[in-house]
């Protein structure tokens, strides 16, 4: 049976990528999707979703609800110069679909989803935790009900993505991260350490999108240009980093990850620090502090990213 999951995020072209994979990946069910403001508005990021959802031209097609327009005390900070002006390397052919999205705030969906539940949900936040914070902080006993909480997130032992010690997400809503993860819930946190050890070159992904022609294949090329082309300005190779898809595939085979079970605080009030994730990997680690994914075998990684994006 499907592992029924919901997918908290900020579309983004490595969440739009993820969303293809868990999509296509028949180990999941992806109950509901929440957006949050994060690497644009969160009125684009909802309609990036919506995007990709029509793309997939889905049989049954999830809930989308959107969430948080801001961090919870604090001015939104976004990346455009990454993910382009609308979040999605500016792709216009793509119109959204115009049913799939509902009334409700992320955070009750969230709240309600967590709640029929029966143990059984996966979370899988690629975005800014400001939905999932919200959720805790209003109802923490309905969240206690899901099965386990994944965050793309955080950096222990290699530099931030934004700044010289943050990851992006974490850098956002720095509050909502810290709120999270303290609350004792049964989260993993996939950072960059692993993060960044999965890289898709532009040569492969026209390799492999042009042997496909389809559909989705064109959007993928399309939606990702000017993302590897930063990359390529920036850090000197063109492709771009699979942050978003490694946490959904940390869902679908949780083995392609190792995990160290560990205290984690977050920096909130550092002038240069904040987001900063501080873990003292020397101290006995208890039941209720996070698992951080240290290793990835990146093989069967993309064994199965390739299988299931390419279809």
């Amino acid at each position: 049976m499907p592992k029924p999951i919901l997918i908290d995020t900020d579309p983004g072209v490595d969440d739009a990528l993820a969303l293809i994979l868990a999509l296509r990946s028949p180990e999941l069910s992806v109950k509901a999707i929440t957006t949050v403001a994060g690497n644009v508005g969160v009125r684009k990021c909802t309609r990036n979703a919506l995007k990709i959802l029509r793309l997939m031209d889905l049989p049954q097609v999830p809930a989308v609800a959107q969430g948080a327009s801001k961090p919870l005390c604090r001015r939104l900070f976004t990346a455009p110069e990454v993910h382009g002006e609308d979040g999605l390397g500016g792709i216009r052919w793509l119109s959204p679909l115009n049913r799939a999205k509902v009334p409700e705030h992320a955070a009750d969906v969230i709240i309600r989803c967590c709640r029929t539940s029966a143990g059984r949900l996966t979370i899988v936040a690629v975005g800014p935790l400001t939905n999932l914070a919200l959720a805790w902080k209003k109802d923490p006993a309905a969240l206690r009900k899901a099965g386990r909480f994944i965050t793309m997130g955080g950096a222990f032992r290699v530099p931030g993505n934004t700044g010289p010690v943050a990851e992006f997400n974490y850098f956002v809503d720095p509050e909502a991260a810290h709120t999270f993860l303290h609350s004792g819930l049964p989260i993993t946190v996939v950072p960059l350490d692993v993060t960044q050890q999965v890289v898709l070159m532009r040569k492969e992904l026209e390799y492999r999108a042009r042997r496909r022609a389809n559909l989705v294949g064109k959007a993928i090329l399309d939606f990702t240009r000017s993302y590897m082309l930063r990359h390529k300005m920036t850090q000197g190779f063109n492709g771009g980093y699979l942050h978003d898809p490694l946490a959904v595939a940390a869902a679908i085979d949780d083995s392609i990850i190792e995990t160290r079970r560990t205290h984690v605080d977050v920096e909130t009030t550092g002038r240069f620090t904040r987001g900063m994730t501080v873990a003292d990997f020397r101290m006995k680690a208890r039941s209720v502090d996070p698992a951080v994914a240290f290793k990835i075998d990146r093989d069967r990684f993309f064994k199965l990213f390739h299988e299931r994006i390419w279809l």
